[in-house]
């Protein structure tokens, strides 16, 4: 999906131009970005798997997975590839300024993905269907965290960027994460590749694991299941995220800045011109 690049603390009209089996056509909307928690409507909508598997059953109950110890840890380091707030946003003690509001930024651990194939899936519940394409760059296999950047400000908090860390190596580029088909673009571009958020949540999983995410999320215990374990219940406030499995598969689940929209995803590169992050930016930061 294509679209023109947007501030999204206010109403904003966005011209997207998708491309299905039907041809391109070109759709105008007005989208109204609530600063409410919508959680309650969207854990119905959520829930899979990232291990390959082929027994995965439409009436299996899954549960939130408990985040453990992370395989791979960064320090903060002195940053030098732009946009630095990729990887600030990750770091104890960020804050920025902004629209005359001061963010905190607060690293959240949710948990170590499974990948299995190497190929990574960025989607909502809503548009996950059968021919999902996995974004063209290869990641390594194994188990990586899964990390929020969560900004809080006046009394609310938000997830910014969610993150998969593939090394603790520095990030010496960022470039746009393509599917098959899309053309390369300039980083700072005013035009972007997003993947559309429906449901005000989306996920990380592999993508060997589509097909029996859609198979769960068929049967009715997933939804119900899922309508409780969306919330930590054992505090006040909602989970932002949480890695979320159907034995032996996983899926890293989390809530989409503002809520719905069109919401770009970034590889970071090392020094040997390595995948070492894969980033989703929820444009709650400006850069």
């Amino acid at each position: 999906m294509f679209r023109i690049r947007e501030h999204c603390f206010a109403t904003c009209l966005r011209v997207t131009l998708n491309q299905s089996i039907t041809g391109p056509f070109l759709s105008y909307c007005l989208v109204s970005i609530s600063i409410l928690p919508r959680l309650l409507v969207l854990a119905t909508l959520l829930g899979g798997c990232t291990n390959p598997t082929t027994s995965t059953s439409p009436d299996a109950v899954g549960y939130v997975l408990s985040p453990g110890r992370a395989t791979v840890r960064q320090l903060p380091y002195s940053v030098e590839a732009e946009p630095a707030i990729f990887e600030t946003s990750f770091f104890p003690g960020t804050q920025i300024n902004q629209d005359s509001q001061q963010l905190k930024l607060q690293s959240r651990f949710l948990g170590n993905l499974p990948v299995s194939s190497g190929q990574i899936v960025a989607a909502d519940p809503v548009s996950l269907h059968s021919e999902t394409q996995p974004f063209m760059t290869r990641f390594p296999r194994g188990r990586f965290p899964v990390e929020l950047a969560l900004a809080r400000f006046n009394g609310d908090e938000r997830v910014a960027f969610a993150r998969i860390l593939f090394s603790d190596a520095p990030v010496v580029s960022w470039e746009p994460a393509l599917l098959p088909g899309q053309k390369p673009l300039p980083l700072r571009s005013k035009e972007y590749y997003g993947y559309p958020v429906d449901a005000g949540m989306a996920f990380f999983m592999d993508a060997a694991s589509i097909e029996p995410l859609n198979r769960y999320l068929a049967g009715k215990s997933a939804s119900e299941n899922l309508m409780v374990t969306s919330f930590r219940l054992d505090t006040s406030s909602p989970s932002p995220g949480f890695l979320y499995g159907i034995p032996p598969d996983t899926v890293a689940a989390f809530s989409t800045g503002f809520g719905d929209g069109s919401y770009a995803s970034y590889v970071g590169l090392d020094a040997k011109h390595q995948p070492c992050r894969l980033l989703t930016d929820f444009q709650v930061i400006s850069w």
